[in-house]
């Protein structure tokens, strides 16, 4: 009989009682998922929390100045190795909330434990997603802006020249690049404006200290602590901490799927405006790509995918309040699945907004097939015919039926188009879009958000 291998040594965990539970490894893998992977992420944010958690257990003589200043320095020293790559979270660690308690409570034995006093991870949890998508819609925030920016630019350079609109996919009236890029710029600043409004409204308020989700016996000052952590209120009722998981990350996802619809238009018009019907774009080679068989192939890639990505990003959303439903009250540990999609989310529209900078900084209008393409549908001019007409002391609806009787007709030049754009300066229009202004209410978001 051949000697039996020597078992690998079960990893106590924090929760157990007086004996040790060999945990099924399937059950184990199961339960861990892929939290690990997004709790890796948020490490420096789970430190944080733990930081002010134990700077509030201190100020209520909880422990010692002493103890806080050991904790304190032990939390540098994760923060330190997660840096340096050499703090990594296992399946049997659970998650990053236990991981650093364990450090912990191996570095400072007892000091260790009271890291935890009147906490559960389960508002640990919440705090750090919480911090996370915090600080996480601040540079999200910034991206937006910066892509608004790059179509306000783009619009000031191409602002008179002239190209068809459309509505029900047919050419409807003279409109302008500028007019076209800066759309998208307009649809943006309101797409930071809600992301902002959702972060300081909703996102910006701290569950810690509420918590299993049913507060504590210890009179913690929860304003003090919100304040420590840099939140500008406190989630208060401790059931409402944890019946909010997911619906606020829900709402940040929200703010993703308007991003990604601006976006996605974008996406669908140069995909529309750079067919060889068409070729109202030029684009780089740079942001191409080709055929493999097909030697004359130059495709709008990064365009197609943003327009696939539009509607996962939407899934995520789905997923998200799905996950939601249907649930009684408090923690459920199916909740830590909300993280994939909240992390893919985020993920895609960060990207998609990088990808639509580099399409704007590499394509060019062509301005004379553009022009041509106008020039050969006379009723694209129909409407300012009639207005004409209405100057001239006519009626609208007889300067319609007039002009609509004689498409054929119509007589316009480049000059006539030129100068068509030009008069149109109420605001918004095409002789006035109003891009210095844009400009600026884009610096004063930028301005808002450091201050």
């Amino acid at each position: 009989m051949s000697p039996s291998k020597p078992r690998k040594p079960i990893k106590k965990k924090i929760w157990f009682k007086d004996k040790t539970v060999e945990l099924n490894r399937i059950v184990e893998e199961y339960n861990a998922g892929e939290d690990i992977l997004y709790d890796q992420q948020m490490v420096p944010d789970d430190v944080w929390c733990s930081r002010c958690y134990a700077r509030l257990l201190e100020k209520h003589k909880l422990i010692t100045k002493k103890e806080l200043q050991d904790l304190e320095k032990g939390l540098d020293e994760i923060l330190d190795l997660w840096e340096k790559g050499e703090f990594v979270l296992k399946v049997e660690d659970e998650d990053s909330h236990t991981k650093i308690e364990e450090y912990l409570i191996e570095k400072l034995g007892d000091t260790g434990k009271k890291i935890h006093t009147g906490r559960s991870r389960n508002d640990q949890v919440l705090v750090m997603m919480r911090y996370f998508l915090k600080n996480k819609a601040v540079s999200l925030r910034e991206k937006i802006l910066d892509t608004a920016q790059d179509f306000v630019d783009f619009a000031i350079e191409h602002e008179m020249v002239a190209m068809p609109g459309y509505t029900h996919m047919q050419k409807a009236m003279p409109t302008s690049v500028g007019t076209w890029a800066s759309a998208f710029a307009e649809s943006l600043l309101d797409d930071a404006r809600l992301l902002t409004v959702i972060t300081e409204e909703i996102v910006d308020q701290n569950p810690l200290g509420s918590g299993a989700g049913y507060g504590s016996p210890f009179d913690f000052d929860r304003d003090w602590l919100s304040k420590e952590l840099g939140f500008s209120r406190t989630q208060a009722n401790p059931i409402y901490c944890q019946n909010s998981r997911g619906k606020i990350e829900g709402l940040v996802l929200e703010s993703c799927c308007n991003i990604m619809l601006t976006l996605n238009k974008f996406a669908s018009d140069m995909l529309f405006f750079t067919t060889q019907e068409f070729q109202f774009f030029d684009m780089a080679d740079s942001i191409s790509t080709g055929s493999s068989i097909m030697p004359q192939k130059k495709n709008l890639d990064v365009a197609e995918l943003i327009r696939g990505r539009t509607p996962t990003v939407f899934a995520c959303r789905q997923e998200m309040a799905m996950n939601i439903m249907h649930k009684i009250l408090g923690y459920h540990r199916d909740g830590q699945e909300i993280k994939r999609p909240l992390f893919l989310g985020l993920r895609y529209t960060e990207m998609s907004l990088n990808a639509a900078r580099a399409i704007v900084a590499n394509i060019a209008p062509r301005e004379e097939v553009m022009m041509d393409s106008m020039l050969s549908a006379p009723g694209l001019f129909a409407a300012h015919k009639a207005f004409e007409k209405v100057r001239e002391g006519m009626t609208f609806r007889d300067a319609y039926r007039e002009v609509g009787s004689h498409i054929a007709d119509i007589k316009v030049t480049p000059k006539d188009i030129k100068r068509w754009l030009k008069m149109s300066t109420h605001q918004g229009g095409t002789g006035n879009l109003g891009l210095k202004k844009m400009a600026k209410e884009i610096q004063k978001m930028r301005k808002k958000k450091t201050n």
